[in-house]
């Protein structure tokens, strides 16, 4: 029977699980956190509680095996644990204050190469540990006070190594209460940095009395008739601190958020445009359209990365052809000359780059003019087009419209008439449908209403001023009234459109044999909107005149 000085007492052999629970606790929360919210800052707290989970989880198998079942050469295994779950706190320390704190470049700079040595010198003492045991914790030696304090029963003896790790330990506390302590001076604001500075002041002092007890035999604290180790106490309240800093900080962020959604309903002075966690994507740009920040869903659902956004111009994100012959191309120049004159927000549909190898995506886009610090921005929004939930009871439709002559009322019509059509055909026929009328409306506007020839539109295009042409044609008195009329009418067997404007009309009879029987360049460019309808439609018809004309599609 072996008698201790110390017998093993119920608060020392109880405060481990106490803490073991308590850290697993936070620990789970915080993996819960870093996967909802792809936090790094989260993921680097569950982090450094793993070690203290690992800690504090291997003192109670300490005191288990060794103190209590005398199972020494198992205790002696979860003692080498022990110490080796306090070493790697020499990375995790840095790289979670790498997240939490405000860091410059420079003190970034210094603060990654801190915890990239700790890292690395504990892979090295753990080699060491296992290769040369006696360096760290001897699984032959006992402790020195093994047979005096039960508690200490089954504990190797401190190596080198240990006393090394220690030292680095205490001087890795120290930086680290230091950093907090300039962050709280510089920000002025005690605010959630003051949590983690006490508990690793605590985790210091706790790491010191265990050491001057290790020497003298006494516990220089309020508890000195207690055997119990202050620094497990001590870790996992500076462990609890740290985990209450950061969800005091993400109470804070959603505060924060939760004010900047208010202000952007209320004012564009204070709008905020980077919101994180919506699937819209929001970015800005400067005044020649390229891209300044973005939040995740640009980076998750465009073609876009992250290291490269500033490289970025915003014609690079549509999915068209850069020239002023597409459509698209021609919407969207024009939007955004009203947007840089009249300084209003515009809206308009448009299909994006996918990310990888997936098809466009068409989005609404809108786009207005911020000041953010005293600088003009642009800021996007891009939000998915939702489903028309009563679409699935439309058996029968019909309607009659009216538009100007501005190629975005084309844009914004096509898609209107097409919204009810995914119920009988495929997304892709729907959209050649869709392109089709647009190129249609649009002929209807430029040679129609706004009589611009052929040769007119080709000249202006070759000298790169086509839509300053077309506004010059709108804003005319005798072209400022007409209008294009739309007929829409959609049934369970077929969908009909007829389109008519107020020009002149053509020789529809000719045009349309040149294009069935002509492969000529020149007639492609120039009757290109009228050979995609013959493409996508089953019936095609022309008034007389020429200036109507009426195409079935007929559902199979």
């Amino acid at each position: 029977m072996i008698t201790f000085e110390h017998q093993l007492n119920l608060i020392q052999f109880l405060i481990p699980p106490v803490c073991f629970g308590v850290l697993f606790s936070g620990f789970l929360y915080y993996i819960y956190m870093s996967y909802i919210y792809k936090s790094q800052l989260y993921a680097s707290v569950a982090f450094l509680v793993l070690f203290g989970l690992i800690f504090v989880g291997s003192e109670i198998m300490i005191l288990s095996f060794g103190s209590w079942m005398k199972k020494i050469e198992i205790s002696l295994r979860f003692h080498q644990i022990e110490q080796l779950s306090g070493l790697y706190f020499l990375f995790a320390l840095p790289y979670t204050l790498f997240h939490l704190l405000q860091l410059n470049r420079k003190w970034q700079a210094i603060n990654k190469s801190i915890a990239i040595t700790g890292l690395i010198f504990s892979v090295i003492v753990t080699i060491f540990a296992y290769i040369r045991p006696d360096t760290f914790i001897s699984l032959t030696e006992h402790k020195a006070t093994w047979l005096i304090n039960e508690g200490d029963y089954g504990r190797g003896q401190e190596g080198v190594l240990y006393y090394i790790r220690d030292l680095l330990i205490g001087i890795c506390l120290i930086y680290c209460i230091t950093c907090f302590i300039i962050e709280i001076i510089r920000s002025r604001n005690i605010g959630y940095h003051i949590y983690p500075a006490v508990g690793l002041l605590l985790a210091f002092a706790g790491a010191v009395i265990d050491s001057v007890h290790v020497h003298t035999g006494v516990f220089y604290d309020f508890f000195q008739d207690y055997y119990f180790s202050r620094f497990t106490v001590c870790a996992t309240i500076a462990l609890l601190f740290f985990i209450f800093s950061v969800t005091k900080k993400f109470i804070l962020s959603s505060k924060e958020l939760e004010e900047a959604h208010k202000t952007i309903s209320l004012s564009e002075e204070k709008y905020r445009f980077l919101v994180e966690g919506t699937n819209d994507c929001v970015f800005s740009m400067d005044k020649n359209l390229n891209l300044l920040r973005a939040n995740k869903a640009v980076f998750k659902q465009l073609n876009v990365r992250s290291d490269n956004i500033n490289n970025v111009n915003f014609y690079d994100l549509l999915s068209l052809d850069k020239d002023d012959t597409d459509m698209t191309y021609q919407v969207v120049k024009e939007r955004m000359e009203f947007l840089s004159n009249k300084g209003k927000a515009v809206d308009f549909k448009a299909f994006f780059k996918s990310k990888g190898t997936m098809e466009p995506r068409e989005y609404n886009v809108k786009i207005e003019k911020i000041n953010i610090g005293g600088g003009n921005e642009i800021l996007v929004k891009a939000s998915n087009i939702p489903e028309d939930t009563i679409m699935k009871y439309i058996e029968r439709e019909e309607a009659k419209l009216k538009i100007g002559n501005y190629l975005i009322t084309a844009d914004e019509i096509s898609s209107r008439l097409v919204m009810n059509l995914p119920k009988y055909l495929d997304k892709k026929y729907v959209n050649n449908i869709k392109l089709g009328l647009r190129e249609i409306i649009v002929n209807a506007i430029e040679h129609g209403n706004l009589d611009i020839s052929f040769d007119e539109k080709t000249k202006s295009i070759e000298q790169g001023k086509y839509i300053q042409f077309l506004l010059s044609r709108q804003k005319e008195p005798s072209m400022r009234k007409k209008r294009i009329a739309i007929d829409y009418f959609l049934e369970k067997d077929h969908v009909s459109y007829t389109i008519k404007d107020q020009g002149n009309g053509f020789n529809h009879k000719k045009i349309s044999r040149i294009i069935h029987e002509s492969v000529d360049r020149d007639m492609l460019e120039h009757g290109r909107g009228l050979r995609m309808a013959y493409n996508i439609f089953d019936e095609i018809r022309f008034n007389r005149k020429g200036n109507q004309i009426t195409l079935v599609k007929y559902f199979k």
